[in-house]
């Protein structure tokens, strides 16, 4: 007894202790700091190519002197979690192409869209994944990057977006001569490649042909003409007797790295060595991809933005979290108890990890990561769910409370195993071959469930076995009653008015994405999708959240479109910046009129009257496309090796199915499909395949005691034995979304709705429709029954 509680009284101080440190941070004067968040304050400094001085200033002008943070706070945004645009707003970079002499105009929209699509690759790779960047016009590319409020720091941070030029340094020298005399002389008349010969460049670590050992290095690979060229550069400059035996690469007029070269070097890739480490060799390769384009791109505009979603969207959040959090835990006491309060305990222990580790990583904090918290919270709750209702299943079999708890970690283990991995996979899959908003929702989703399982596997079994050892061992206290949930009603029997039912309800979900390729739009896309109108004015005074609100009234009034986002920006905050889907010129004209008249503006006022393009681009979207394929296969063949193949065609199909409802809602409904949708979608994703593989599991174990049953007799049992668990767990994620539905600004509504509507869908799917489907699968795919 003594033990038990002093173990006790140990792991609430280790919680309090790990919570005040969430909140407070842990830093230390001096100049000692974690070697990853060194790489992170030096993300704009120069390569080992570079000279000292350029790299010290680098360093200096971004790291702190005074303190250095070990553990950051949760409320640091500067060394710990970073917040998006649509939360914090940021810094907005405009750049224009500079076509060199004799360029092919018919390529240019090719190449900006190129352009566009290494600028995100070059943001996500140094952790920026909120970043957006959109078409403007024909010529000009739209970069705002989250909570860099100082527009010069985001620039260092994008880093030169110049054309890409190999040089010996015979050439550089001319280039230099030439640019005292004209500095708009063009560089490439002086190179010997240009970012056009080269086909891609990336950062790799191992051994090369060079030596034995395992270093970081980087790799350029040609086009079939750039190899021709390389070879005979290369033989050119290896040939030198003067000690200038260098390739010079070179980027906005300055050398980014100077390689040595031995000998002619005939292949379509070759690599750079030298004192690399991770950072600066993704650095270099990243510099290099982003010199790939036949043209410059040339600086034309640079202020600062506000958050997307309104100065309140933040603070109601966090107010609807943390109420739908204190309303899950007030379930959890009512219908467990005891479990309920250790799971209260075990949620405070989850919480306070997470928030330490997604300040360590420094995470991309915007919707769709708020989206990946919120699944992670229910996840959480789900398999404390999962455990307390086969503890209550040990109890009503007789068993005592000690054995039944150990019974019932031990029975729930597979369960909570399989449906922990089925999400980590997606997960997994989104972070690696996924980009922008994508990676920040894998990041929160997949930490967080690797937390959860944690805390529900340890802390929830500790605190468990303490309230044994403390004498509440009544099997009330553990949630036990006398009113079991029973059958009442075959649902196997009824699976076709079930499945008719769903087939409605997904009809127009599945027609309007059947009909998208042929051009038959069903859907209402946002400008994030379809590109659209961008509208700036001076207002000549401080755009507070009530002018916000003032502007998208009057846009909506005066031209019958509701506008997409309307935010401050510039100097001060002086300036509206409004984006819708598209409107004519005549429709513009009458904004920019309804504004001089209720603002008492000029003409002049209207800094910005431009078309732009969709900010999830074709590279976005195939990128999410490609995610879900990949991780559905995995899934599936995670599924089938753990069950079998008509199980896991079974949940695919249910997954599919929680998908068209979600997306028959944004069509009935008309909710502006967005940058949100990607979110709720993931959401769903990562959420609703979980209710029926908690039914499958235990399908499987009662499969193995089942001696005369037929396989729909088993899977009857099995679902009404789950159905408690598929109503808890709904009901407490619900919890959460719904209190950000109540409460928060009117675009987390339009996000939280679909999200409401897909769990309700993956509750529906995991009882009404996954037994039934993997019974019909078994009986089109088996020959013999198990």
């Amino acid at each position: 007894m003594k033990k038990s509680v002093i173990s006790f009284i140990a792991v609430m101080l280790v919680i309090v202790f790990l919570g005040v440190t969430a909140v407070t941070g842990l830093y230390v004067p001096g100049g000692w700091s974690m070697p990853f968040r060194d790489a992170a304050a030096s993300d704009t400094a120069g390569d080992t190519a570079q000279t000292d001085g350029e790299k010290t200033e680098g360093e200096t002008a971004e790291q702190p002197a005074d303190l250095k943070a070990i553990i950051p706070s949760v409320m640091d945004t500067e060394n710990g979690i970073r917040l998006g645009l649509d939360l914090v707003g940021g810094s907005r970079i405009v750049y224009e192409a500079q076509t060199p002499e004799g360029y092919n105009l018919a390529d240019l929209p090719g190449d900006m869209q190129t352009a566009q699509a290494m600028i995100r690759q070059r943001l996500t790779s140094q952790g920026f994944t909120e970043a957006t960047v959109a078409l403007a016009g024909d010529n000009r590319i739209s970069v705002e990057i989250p909570q860099i409020t100082n527009p010069e720091e985001a620039v260092q941070t994008l880093g030169s977006t110049a054309q890409l030029l190999l040089m010996d340094m015979d050439g550089y020298t001319a280039y230099a001569e030439a640019y005292q005399a004209d500095p708009t002389v063009d560089a490439a008349k002086f190179a010997l490649l240009t970012g056009t010969d080269v086909d891609g460049a990336s950062a790799e670590y191992g051994q090369t042909s060079e030596t034995s050992m395992q270093q970081h290095y980087v790799q350029l690979k040609f086009t079939s003409e750039g190899r021709t060229k390389f070879a005979d550069a290369t033989a050119a400059v290896s040939a030198r007797t003067d000690g200038y035996n260098q390739i010079l690469i070179v980027m906005d007029g300055q050398i980014i790295s100077a390689p040595n070269v031995s000998e002619r070097i005939d292949s379509e890739t070759c690599v750079i060595t030298g004192s690399f480490d991770q950072a600066s060799a993704q650095q270099l390769a990243g510099l290099i991809d982003a010199g790939q384009l036949p043209f410059n791109l040339k600086q034309v505009e640079l202020r600062s933005v506000g958050p997307q979603l309104g100065a309140d969207a933040m603070r109601t959040s966090l107010i609807a979290g943390a109420i739908g959090i204190l309303l899950v835990c007030l379930f959890m006491l009512i219908v467990y108890r005891v479990p309920g309060l250790v799971a209260c305990m075990a949620l405070g222990f989850y919480i306070v990890i997470e928030m330490l580790v997604f300040s360590l990583v420094r995470v991309n904090l915007s919707l769709p990561g708020i989206a990946g918290i919120i699944l992670s919270i229910g996840m959480a709750v789900d398999a404390n769910v999962v455990i307390f209702e086969r503890i209550k299943e040990e109890l009503r079999a007789g068993k005592t409370v000690k054995s039944a708890i150990d019974s019932g970690f031990k029975r729930a283990f597979t369960a909570i195993l399989d449906s922990n991995v089925t999400t980590l996979i997606a997960a997994a899959v989104l972070f690696f071959l996924g980009t922008g908003t994508i990676v920040g929702f894998a990041t929160t989703l997949g930490i967080g469930v690797i937390i959860s399982m944690f805390t529900a596997l340890t802390v929830t079994h500790f605190l468990l076995n303490r309230m044994v050892d403390f004498r509440v061992r009544s099997p009330k206290a553990y949630g036990l009653n006398d009113h079991a949930l029973r059958p009442r009603f075959a649902v196997l029997k009824k699976f076709k008015i079930f499945g008719g039912i769903s087939t409605l309800v997904v009809l127009t979900g599945l027609v309007a994405l059947i009909l998208l390729p042929f051009g038959k739009n069903l859907f209402n896309l946002s400008i994030d999708f379809a590109g659209g109108t961008e509208m700036e004015f001076n207002m000549h005074q401080t755009v507070t959240q009530e002018i916000q609100t003032e502007v998208a009234d009057l846009f909506e009034e005066t031209t019958g479109v509701t506008a997409s986002s309307v935010t401050s920006s510039g100097d001060g905050n002086e300036q509206v910046l409004i984006r819708s889907t598209s409107i004519d010129s005549e429709t513009r004209a009458k904004m920019i009129e309804a504004m001089n008249a209720k603002y008492s503006l000029t003409d002049q006022d209207l800094y910005g009257n431009e078309d732009v393009s969709a900010s999830v681009g074709s590279d976005l979207q195939r990128a999410a496309v490609l995610c879900a394929a990949v991780a559905i296969v995995l899934m599936l063949l995670y599924i089938t090796i753990r069950f079998e193949l008509t199980s896991g065609l079974a949940a695919v199909v249910c997954l599919m199915h929680d998908l068209l409802v979600m997306l028959t809602v944004y069509v009935l409904l008309q909710i502006p499909l967005d940058t949100n949708f990607i979110a709720a979608a993931l959401t769903i994703f990562g959420y609703s395949i979980n209710a029926s593989i908690i039914v499958f599991d235990r399908v499987r174990e009662n499969l193995h005691t089942a001696r005369k049953e037929t396989f729909e007799e088993v899977a009857e049992r099995s679902i009404w034995q789950t159905m408690g668990r598929t109503i808890n767990t709904s009901l407490t994620t619900l919890f959460t979304v719904g209190m950000i539905f109540i409460l928060g600004v009117p675009s987390l509504k339009q996000f939280t709705l679909p999200l409401i509507v897909g769990i309700v869908a993956g509750a529906w799917s995991s009882v009404f429709l996954s037994s039934g489907l993997w019974a019909f699968f078994r009986r089109k795919f088996r020959k013999k029954r198990i």
